[in-house]
């Protein structure tokens, strides 16, 4: 397994609201995960850079998993910790009210994979055949008038509020979250916050993530390089878990 990650402010931002990690627990197992903040000047950078100070620190003192329903049962535990220490956090500083985050990674251990969401960061999954499909389901207000019909795909390219979250950590008392078990063969993953998947086309990302003749770390640049030249609107992070070759957790 190779890995690696990258994260930047853009080109004009002030500020650097988003946040990753990429942690390992006492059995080698990998946890790799991307937080985008939000709240503007009301502490976005502070929300993602708790969560994943929360997630890395969980996960170090972690000693593995026996199944699944072990892994399901620390993410339900953990990710609800991570919110409420996010939401008392902002509850406490009236200037932090407010504020939150995203969340999405992918937790790679030795009883399998799983994808975990909240909000609208992205994980993807490429594969031997050259294709790459996107594993997680975008938690915001375009979204849900999509599946229920009440705007057309065309629509929502250009819907106005298109950004505005329905679900994300630290900003209500209660958070939701998804995590699906993810048993495909696959050659790795790609993590990242809407500054790039929000700007750079997914055939281009496709085509650099399907790069086999560089390296993970040069993808990832090159990832970077795409979302600069898009125009840098937004934060940029972004994580690839090459797997191709790894025996133990590619297939």
């Amino acid at each position: 397994m190779k890995y690696f990650g990258l994260t930047d402010r853009g080109r004009l931002r002030k500020t650097n609201q988003d946040s990753y990690t990429i942690a390992s627990n006492r059995a080698g197992d990998v946890f790799a995960v991307v937080c985008d903040g939000i709240g503007g000047g009301k502490g976005g950078d502070i929300a993602s850079r708790l969560a994943v100070t929360h997630f890395s620190m969980a996960f170090s003192n972690n000693e593995g998993f026996k199944d699944d329903q072990q892994v399901k049962r620390w993410l339900e535990i953990e990710i609800p910790a991570a919110n409420e220490e996010i939401f008392r956090t902002g509850q406490r500083s009236p200037e932090l009210k407010g504020m939150g985050t995203t969340l999405t990674g992918v937790m790679i251990t030795s009883v399998g994979r799983f994808v975990i969401n909240v909000g609208d960061s992205r994980t993807y999954a490429y594969y031997a055949d050259d294709t790459m499909k996107v594993l997680t389901t975008d938690h915001t207000l375009v979204n849900d008038m999509l599946r229920h019909g009440e705007l057309t795909p065309e629509e929502a390219k250009n819907y106005p509020r298109k950004n505005v979250l329905t679900n994300a950590l630290g900003v209500w008392e209660k958070s939701r979250f998804d995590v699906e078990r993810h048993d495909e063969a696959v050659n790795g993953f790609l993590i990242c916050s809407d500054g790039l998947h929000g700007y750079v086309d997914e055939e281009v990302i496709r085509s650099i993530v399907l790069n086999r003749m560089m390296d993970p770390a040069l993808r990832v640049r090159r990832l970077y390089a795409e979302a600069m030249n898009a125009g840098g609107f937004d934060n940029i992070t972004a994580i690839l878990i090459d797997l191709e070759g790894d025996e133990t957790y590619g297939r």
